[in-house]
């Protein structure tokens, strides 16, 4: 009877914690969605990105990490094995497209799982192509223990740690063109920040001592490249003199809000991972500029002058012709001269680890939400899964109208996290019920 009685008291409260019928219908939605997603461009385990919804062959390589991040995301809501199996078959693609050297480039050449044919091409570091290829090749050894997924990441670490400069950067291109501002030690596009982070990822399953001595590389760079007051952030491109030094036409020598508030997260991090707190030296300073450069509440200029802190911005009238201006009256929309990249989240992080100490921050971020946390968030996400589900919702709509990937890739995941929550929720409840 007591049993009985404490079976009903748990269904109950599990009952209060979430909509159970809001749940039901977002997991068929979500299912539905994918499944008419992967129809076109999945056929008898074989994944081929030529037919990828909307693909722009220039970024390819790009674009099978978000197919991922949408198959991913769909079996760890629902546990769907279709969905694992689609995932497995992005992570065998990005193996596929790897360079023979180790690295990724812009165009995917290999461009099925399983293809015969291999095309070498300069292996670009821009925009984080090898640490999402990576990211999903050890998301899939995770879930499978298959070695070819580990050892493929770690060719990828190991020829990073080649590509790394003396210095600690990276440039934007391997081999780097000589005569070229892509050769330059460089942070615009993430590049340095997104070599490291695939290393410290690669590090935390090997343990391997050579990423780690490359991840302090980077860190002792960021320390001894930072430019000095007024403007002590960090430039996107630098010459050998440890000088900001022209990208593109609208790149100029500059101080850079982005990259600097990028910087902060990773020193942060080689901190966390290391104990050394001088890779925390640069923060002070470069959080102070960055409190005074604001351009509005949340918002910044993403080039200032090294020698006043004014903003820099461009202007021009057919994109092949710019002219450096204080005005930022007239800019082109092509380019983000103006944004908010983030620094009160980094700041934030800054200050708790100044309060609570490195071990306490670790274990914090580490840390489960309490009940009453999961709770909130459920039911702070259902007014968005319930619209997203609908008929008119994204999700909801999917199977029958399409709709563009990276939309698809952000409705998934509100409606993924949805549900993992209400999991976690009714475990947590049963475990204390």
């Amino acid at each position: 009877m007591i049993a009985l009685l404490s079976a009903l008291a748990w269904a109950a409260s599990a009952a209060e914690a979430h909509d159970a019928e809001l749940y039901a219908a977002a997991k068929r939605a979500l299912v539905a969605a994918v499944d008419a997603f992967a129809a076109p461009d999945i056929a008898t385990g074989i994944v081929d990105i030529d037919n990828m919804a909307e693909a722009q062959p220039n970024y390819e390589t790009e674009r099978p990490p978000v197919y991922a991040r949408i198959f991913r995301q769909a079996y760890e809501a629902t546990g769907s094995q279709q969905c694992l199996e689609y995932f497995c078959a992005i992570a065998d693609v990005l193996v596929a497209i790897k360079q023979p050297a180790g690295g990724y480039a812009r165009p995917a050449y290999v461009k099925r799982v399983g293809a015969a044919e291999t095309h070498e091409a300069r292996i670009s570091f821009r925009n984080g192509r090898d640490l999402g290829a990576v990211t999903v090749i050890l998301q899939a050894y995770d879930y499978t223990q298959d070695q070819k997924y580990l050892r493929s990441a770690v060719e990828t670490a190991d020829f990073l740690v080649e590509a790394q400069y003396e210095c600690g950067a990276w440039p934007s291109e391997y081999p780097p063109p000589q005569g070229s501002w892509l050769a330059m030690p460089m942070l615009n596009d993430l590049v340095t920040i997104t070599q490291t982070r695939n290393l410290m990822q690669v590090y935390e399953m090997t343990g391997d001592e050579k990423h780690l001595r490359a991840i302090e590389r980077t860190g002792q760079w960021l320390i001894d490249w930072q430019l000095p007051e007024p403007t002590p952030g960090w430039a996107q491109e630098y010459d050998w003199d440890r000088l900001p030094t022209w990208g593109r036409l609208f790149e100029p020598p500059a101080a850079c809000s982005a990259p600097s508030c990028a910087a902060i997260g990773l020193l942060i991090d080689i901190h966390l991972l290391t104990g050394d707190d001088k890779y925390l030296s640069p923060i002070p300073a470069v959080v102070a500029w960055l409190d005074r450069a604001r351009i509005g509440e949340h918002m910044w200029a993403r080039f200032y002058e090294p020698s006043t802190g004014r903003p820099v911005y461009f202007t021009s009238d057919n994109r092949t012709t710019y002219w450096l201006t204080y005005d930022d009256g007239d800019v082109p929309d092509h380019y983000a001269f103006k944004g908010n990249w983030g620094l009160d989240r980094y700041k934030a992080r800054w200050e708790r680890l100044q309060e609570i100490g490195r071990e306490a921050l670790a274990a914090e971020e580490a840390a489960e939400p309490s009940l009453a946390e999961l709770r909130a968030s459920v039911e702070a996400a259902e007014p968005t899964v319930r619209e997203l589900i609908g008929p008119e919702g994204f999700i909801g709509r999917y199977p029958t109208q399409g709709g563009h990937v990276r939309k698809l890739a952000s409705s998934v995941s509100t409606v993924a996290r949805y549900l993992v929550l209400v999991h976690k929720l009714e475990a947590r409840t049963q475990a204390q019920g």
